[in-house]
């Protein structure tokens, strides 16, 4: 791992800032001011302010849903519209498992739901959920297309202290089981996993025995062509005092904030180095 150059500061963060921000970081450096001067930068920050108009914001309140428009990394509060999901249920019992392109991957009344909250269209892709069992609570999983331009959807259960896979097609309408590395104890409920965080071809989650007591830390990444699982290290120094950490795409790489708390809060950005940090 390693800390993040400063062309993808330029590129993933500073690019998506409003106008009246960039005139301030020119004062930081007169290298700042150089590479914020730029044609490139300019073509490059209209393109970003473009893309970031149709970014929209789902919150679940007690009685409704509403979606805000994302300007620049600003919630737009004043355009907030309420919206209702397909099937009747209290917002507050909804969670969202993963995202992708509009389509949300939801868990609702012991269903496993794939919604497109713009359209209301929805389709049940599981109902198995067993009623005398409760570590659906702690289930996680993931869209993507796989290299065949097929959309999948990726499924983490945890099963009486067991991790079970399975990935759907929406091309056959099929689930299939993949292994997991069941030698790990990640089934367990005393582990805590992210949602998954696509970056390429392959989906990056972290599991943590505890957000903020001293614990171990992992990062599991599934490989969407291979369909196989592996464990990247987490940060070691950070196993040894409170934190946490968040999953990002920057640049087109996956990237980690960590933010830990050893006298003050701390918090740092990390690339994931393929091959280096491999269990």
């Amino acid at each position: 791992m390693e800390a993040i150059h400063f062309d993808t500061l330029v590129v993933e963060v500073l690019s998506r800032l409003p106008a009246k921000s960039i005139c301030q970081f020119n004062c930081v450096s007169k290298e700042w001011c150089a590479e914020l001067s730029t044609k490139q930068f300019a073509i490059l920050h209209c393109v970003c302010l473009n893309k970031a108009k149709n970014r929209k914001l789902i919150s679940l309140n007690d009685m409704s849903i509403d979606v805000d428009n994302e300007i620049c990394g600003k919630i737009e509060f004043c355009s907030t519209k309420s919206i209702s999901f397909p099937i009747e249920t209290p917002p507050l019992s909804l969670r969202f498992l993963s995202s992708l392109d509009g389509l949300l991957l939801v868990y609702c009344i012991r269903k496993l739901i794939l919604w497109n909250p713009t359209t209301n269209w929805y389709t049940v892709l599981s109902d198995d959920y067993p009623e005398d069992v409760f570590d659906h609570e702690y289930d996680t999983g993931a869209i993507y297309y796989d290299q065949s331009n097929d959309l999948k959807v990726l499924h983490i259960k945890r099963r009486y202290n067991n991790v079970f896979a399975s990935v759907y097609s929406r091309r056959f309408g099929i689930w299939r089981d993949v292994e997991f590395m069941n030698s790990t104890k990640f089934g367990s409920t005393s582990y805590a996993w992210s949602v998954g965080t696509l970056s390429a071809y392959t989906v990056y989650f972290i599991v943590s025995q505890s957000w903020w007591v001293i614990g171990k830390k992992f990062i599991v990444a599934f490989d969407v062509l291979s369909e196989t699982f592996k464990l990247i290290h987490f940060p070691l120094s950070k196993d040894i005092i409170p934190s946490q950490g968040h999953l990002i795409t920057l640049n087109r790489k996956i990237h980690m904030f960590v933010v830990s708390e050893p006298e003050e809060l701390i918090v740092e950005l990390f690339k994931l180095e393929g091959g280096t940090d491999h269990i």
